[in-house]
């Protein structure tokens, strides 16, 4: 009896997800050997559903991937580029998004895990203000998503520069007036070196999140 009626009653469930970015600097090979950035990327989403699965990850048209990969449970997932179009068909499309990154077809309940690397630019008609974008999309759920967190280290930029927020840092006036930092939306928190923003109990969610920051390396 309840094999019919998981049959006849399709359920898809996302219980929680949570999203950690970092930046990290990588050194060009050739001269004059600049610093670059790039952001590290790792969700895990549990979810719960009697449907097929496909892991997920939109990219901003401005700031792509530069490769993805996936597990369920601990098992490999195979993880591909496709266009909005493409993706279309699978119904993982966010409004923000013109390439997404989509598995193979999984039947498995669990523990998601997702990683990815991602480019990053100066904002739009800046020079020393770099910015990372994240997408954070999740729709077609039958239950509201009990939590959705987004989580941003930026250890490695307050660490990488000695004495920040001191007066006699080349970067205080940036730090003083709070420039070295922009974050949107609004409505986040900052512990320590993190910040993270929080969503409870909500049915659906296509949020951008953007973080700028001085970009001393360059």
């Amino acid at each position: 009896m309840m094999i019919l009626l998981s049959f006849f009653f399709l359920y898809n469930y996302i219980k929680s997800t949570h999203t950690y970015a970092k930046l990290f600097l990588t050194r060009e090979k050739t001269y004059p050997y600049a610093l670059s950035p790039h952001i590290f990327f790792d969700q895990k989403v549990i979810s719960n559903s009697n449907q097929g699965h496909h892991a997920y990850i939109p990219e901003d048209p401005r700031y792509p991937a530069v490769w993805a990969r996936a597990w369920i449970n601990g098992h490999p997932l195979s993880i591909k580029k496709y266009t909005r179009a493409q993706a279309a068909e699978s119904g993982f499309v966010s409004r923000y998004s013109k390439y997404v990154w989509l598995s193979n077809y999984y039947e498995e309940n669990g523990e998601l895990h997702k990683q990815a690397e991602f480019v990053v630019l100066p904002a739009d008609g800046t020079q020393k203000i770099d910015e990372y974008v994240c997408i954070l999309n999740w729709e077609h759920v039958d239950r509201p998503i009990e939590e959705v967190t987004f989580t941003m280290d930026l250890g490695a930029i307050t660490m990488a520069i000695p004495g920040i927020g001191k007066q006699n840092n080349p970067y205080y006036v940036q730090w003083l007036y709070g420039t070295f930092f922009r974050l949107e939306p609004p409505g986040y928190q900052r512990v320590g070196s993190t910040v993270s923003w929080r969503w409870t109990h909500i049915q659906r969610i296509d949020q951008k999140i953007r973080i700028q920051w001085y970009a001393w390396y360059r």
